[in-house]
């Protein structure tokens, strides 16, 4: 264990190299950029249609959405801009920890709309309540551990959180009624 500490970030490569040698050390170096480089792809298109699709029906402001002054690829130019500061900026520990955080609340969200969906989907009310309670104990865990273990990155993820709030607030106060939306969606 305390090997494949002190390698770090090229652990998974050294871990080859005993076996296969420089040649698997290598392989798995490339194999490592390339699952990076293709979940970067991935993750900017993917937030780039989204905050497109968001645009379009009122939830973010226009100039993220394909008739912005920066181009249909607007939402995603804004996107990839924030990962860069962010990610020079930030601890990747501490980014982990808040991508982590918002995985577990977006999982209790779903698990909410499943339950308040669950005469139109067939949903059993036992284990959509069972899922939501056990997504809530991980959280709680999670944010006393995290509190206790890195101090700074709670504070982080409670100010990103109010942040995001506020913002939102803000947006909504400023455009005003929103526009008709698909029932189904809104009603979710």
């Amino acid at each position: 264990v305390p090997e494949v500490i002190g390698y770090g970030e090229t652990a998974i490569a050294e871990a080859a190299r005993p076996t296969l040698g420089d040649a698997g050390f290598t392989m798995m170096a490339i194999a490592a950029l390339l699952a990076t480089s293709s979940s970067v792809n991935a993750t900017l298109y993917a937030a780039g249609g989204l905050t497109s699709m968001l645009a379009s029906v009122g939830q973010f402001p226009p100039f993220f959405g394909r008739g912005s002054p920066l181009g249909s690829h607007a939402g995603m130019l804004i996107t990839a801009g924030i990962v860069l500061v962010v990610s020079n900026l930030v601890d990747l520990s501490a980014i982990a920890s808040v991508g982590s955080a918002c995985s577990l609340v977006i999982f209790m969200l779903v698990g909410v709309a499943a339950y308040r969906r669950r005469a139109d989907t067939g949903a059993n009310a036992a284990i959509v309540l069972t899922a939501i309670a056990a997504t809530a104990v991980v959280l709680a865990f999670f944010a006393v551990d995290t509190l206790r273990d890195a101090p700074q990155t709670f504070i982080a993820i409670i100010a990103i959180t109010l942040l995001a709030v506020a913002l939102d607030a803000v947006w909504k106060r400023r455009r005003g009624a929103p526009p008709l939306a698909d029932p189904d969606v809104t009603r979710a």
